[in-house]
Order: structure tokens, then sequence, then C-alpha cells
């Protein structure tokens, strides 16, 4: 039973570290360049390309979850490209 609720404790803080490294990550950016001199194109790029880093992230140690992140951020950048 220890055993059990030691891993799902690892796991969640591992999760909660990626979580908050990419929003880390996207708070200076935001804070850099004014969100209305963006396109919406752009603004979802950006976006996908920080969806695929937190994917690239959980490749080696859970594929399926990386292989959703990358279709999500696929189907977030192909929402607003022509």
């Amino acid at each position: 039973m220890t055993t059990a609720i030691l891993h799902a404790n690892v796991q969640r803080s591992r999760f909660a570290e990626h979580i908050y490294a990419t929003l880390a990550g996207l708070i200076p950016a935001a804070l850099r360049a004014p969100t209305a001199a963006r396109s919406a194109a752009e603004s979802a790029a950006i976006e996908a390309q920080n969806v695929r880093a937190l994917a690239y992230s959980y490749s080696k140690t859970d594929p399926g979850f990386a292989a959703d992140l990358y279709a999500a951020a696929a189907r977030h950048e192909g929402l607003y490209t022509d």
C-alpha cells in the first residue's frame, strides 16, 4: 500500500513540475510582446510549439500521452491556419 501511494505522489509531482515549467516559459513571452500585435495564427503556432515541447518531455516515459499532446497541438494550430 505504501508503494502505491509513494508512486502516485512521485508521478503527480513530476507532472506538476512540467506544468509549472511550461507556464513559467509562457509568462515572460507574454510580457515581452503585446498580444494584440500577434495574429491568431501566430499565437496558435507559439502555443502549439509549447505543447510540443511538453510532449517531447513525455515521449520517453509516457508515449501515449505524448502522442495525444502532439495531436492536440496539430489540431490547435490547424484551427487558425488557412
